[in-house]
């Protein structure tokens, strides 16, 4: 029996016959009890509290209370003890491809609670999401942030998975940018790359094209982020303003000058560690991931195809130390469900990996919450502060010295509301 399921009945054995509905500072009413999680190791999003109480209600946390700290606990509450745990914020997964609502769900069974879509060739889902969002806060399913369909060129990278819109020059930008926000673009994702790192190369954007997408995103408080892969391309990204770029390079490290230019303009990157090498079939052997894979998903992480020649790989762990030892801001990626990844589970290896590639584990767990949340203006999560959504992951151990305690996962909260999947393959 999983630890999720294990809390789960907890739940229902220690919750009172009658819930009472609460009432949250802000007036939200809910039908789920006040929850309060007690003498827990808080990890903020920035930094880590060696004990405190927080505090649930409805969609919100209502408190971070520290030793010494009055409150009071409703007669109603449940009480998590806290002790020997670490809550976390919700994981933001910023870089993901989704079309079907499954791709949603089953990335909260590991804790990951936002997600952020790159693009798919399903143009209507994004809108059937946000319908949903517009009833309430879904408990069931992470969040979706998406840019509905990439931006690319006639025969370039993406048109391969189906048929999708493509822009040939500058004035198509436009009209481009404006469909895709009509249909629930959060931001805007632009393929710059010609695969150069491969014998054949593959069309893409002119520079023009690509610099008029990005005025137009911006033009409608769109952020522009861009899919390059080498370092002429990331030049140019920064040279038409856009706000991140959601790869490492696998040609060549960046040298200093392109480096500073990304970080005095504040361009972000996305690592998408688990995208590098074929390791990802080792979350099927590892003893808390492994029992809640589907055989489909163990298939699919073993399933790994290489994006680059060889040596791309080091590279990419080069280039990441390089960017984050010169303030270059980093966020943590899936790029789910390409072969060797499974929505949720890999991002818990993507920050093992973070670690190994230089960061500390707190600089890991930093780049998968707040920074996730302020690169992407998401001003409402990706911290445990009051008023903030009640998006949150309690696991035991001390993840923000050993990384791998992310895994160790003991409940989990989406929109305040205790997460009732069972953790098992589907």
């Amino acid at each position: 029996m999983g630890p999720v399921i294990l809390v789960f009945l907890w739940f229902l054995l220690s919750a009172p016959v009658q819930v009472l509905a609460g009432q949250n500072m802000d007036g939200e009413s809910c039908n789920h009890p006040e929850t309060v999680i007690s003498s827990v190791r808080v990890f903020d999003g920035i930094a880590t509290i060696p004990e405190a109480t927080v505090m649930i209600r409805c969609t919100k946390i209502v408190g971070v209370f520290k030793n010494g700290d009055s409150f009071d606990i409703a007669p109603d509450a449940v009480v998590f003890d806290g002790k020997g745990r670490t809550l976390l914020p919700g994981l933001i997964d910023t870089h993901t491809h989704v079309f079907s609502r499954r791709m949603l769900e089953r990335p909260l069974d590991f804790g990951v609670t936002t997600v952020m879509d790159m693009g798919s060739v399903n143009l209507s889902f994004a809108q059937s999401i946000k319908a949903e969002d517009l009833v309430g806060p879904a408990y069931d399913r992470a969040d979706l942030m998406t840019a509905v369909v990439w931006a690319t060129a006639p025969g370039s990278h993406g048109t391969q998975f189906g048929e999708v819109p493509t822009l040939l020059t500058p004035e198509d930008a436009r009209p481009f940018v404006a469909a895709r926000v009509e249909q629930g673009a959060d931001y805007i994702k632009i393929i710059y790359d010609n695969f150069k790192m491969f014998d054949q190369e593959i069309p893409t954007l002119s520079y023009d094209t690509l610099a008029a997408v990005v005025d137009s995103a911006h033009a409608l408080n769109r952020l522009a982020v861009v899919h390059s892969r080498d370092v002429e391309a990331f030049a140019d990204v920064a040279r038409a303003g856009a706000d991140g770029i959601v790869h490492l390079p696998v040609d060549e490290v960046p040298d200093n000058q392109l480096i500073n230019r990304l970080q005095e303009k504040g361009i972000f990157v996305g690592a998408n560690l688990s995208m590098l090498q074929p390791i990802g079939a080792s979350l099927a052997e590892d003893p808390k991931i492994g029992p809640m894979l589907s055989a489909r998903e163990i298939e699919n992480l073993a399933n790994f195809r290489k994006m680059h020649r060889e040596g791309g790989d080091q590279i990419a762990f080069d280039a990441l130390k390089a960017l984050h030892m010169n303030g270059v801001k980093i966020v943590a990626g899936s790029d789910t469900p390409n072969g060797g990844t499974i929505g949720g589970a890999s991002m818990h290896l993507e920050l093992e990996l973070l670690v190994e590639a230089g960061l500390t584990p707190v600089e890991a767990l930093v780049a998968a919450t707040s920074t996730a949340a302020d690169v992407f203006r998401l001003g409402d999560r990706g911290r445990i502060r009051q008023g903030l959504r009640a998006d949150l992951l309690l696991v035991q151990g001390q993840p923000d010295q050993r990384i791998k305690d992310t895994r160790n996962i003991v409940a989990i909260w989406k929109a305040g509301k205790l997460h009732n999947g069972t953790g098992l393959p589907p």
